[in-house]
């Protein structure tokens, strides 16, 4: 009787875990989608069916090579890639030119159910996941809301300097477009890419200078579940 009993619990258990787990593939959320780096805004420009804001207007040229055009997706897909434009000088000139600051990342907001659509592109590698849930990381949307608002409405000027954080680190972003947000850093990439853990789960890598960071103490951070980077 006491094996029976445990088998109906282990299939009521099973069934739970099913559910739950159809539930979030049926759930409308934001993910991580790792592209190559440099293809961010033709892949984001194909998925939401919008012209890309940064593209300069240039006239055609007959005899011209065009760039291959990816299909744009129907119906399309919400995606955001976190962008700036700074001021570059050379000694010839000045441009205000725009810049990825999450070098190789587009977030999208689908069902997990629908994931196949994305892959319209050799650029597009794969999905940031989770180890605990098998499954590519989601970013609730108020935290989503939050990290575009940070990214739109700051400024990126910062004089500040100090010594670059390691891997390890838990800092706290002071200046740029990101400023105000808490992350652990994951790895450093050269002078101005850290992969800080800034959302649940999720490891980016952001582009931005070791002065825009400072050190707090350790245990001030929240704690992430583990994930795959």
């Amino acid at each position: 009787m006491s094996e029976n009993q445990k088998t109906t619990t282990e299939l009521n258990d099973e069934e739970v875990q099913r559910l739950l787990r159809e539930k979030r593939y049926n759930a409308l959320r934001w993910y991580v989608l790792y592209v190559t780096a440099q293809h961010e805004r033709q892949i984001l420009e194909a998925f939401t069916g919008k012209p890309d804001a940064y593209k300069p207007a240039r006239k055609s040229r007959s005899g011209a090579n065009l760039a291959k055009k990816l299909p744009v997706l129907d119906p399309p897909i919400e995606a955001y890639v976190p962008m700036r434009e700074e001021r570059h000088k050379w000694s010839d000139r000045t441009r205000v030119v725009p810049i990825c600051l999450a070098p190789g990342i587009i977030f999208v907001r689908i069902r997990l159910k629908d994931k196949a659509r994305l892959y319209i592109s050799e650029h597009i590698r794969k999905f940031l996941y989770r180890k605990d849930l098998r499954e590519p990381a989601s970013i609730p949307d108020a935290t989503m809301e939050a990290f575009r608002s940070i990214v739109e409405t700051s400024d990126i000027s910062c004089d500040l300097s100090m010594q670059a954080p390691e891997p390890g680190d838990t800092v706290q972003i002071i200046s740029g477009p990101f400023e105000g947000m808490l992350g652990e850093v994951v790895r450093r990439d050269g002078a101005t890419h850290f992969q800080l853990r800034v959302f649940d789960g999720c490891a980016v890598t952001l582009r931005m200078e070791a002065d825009m960071m400072k050190i707090v103490p350790k245990g001030t951070q929240r704690v992430f579940p583990d994930a795959r980077y």
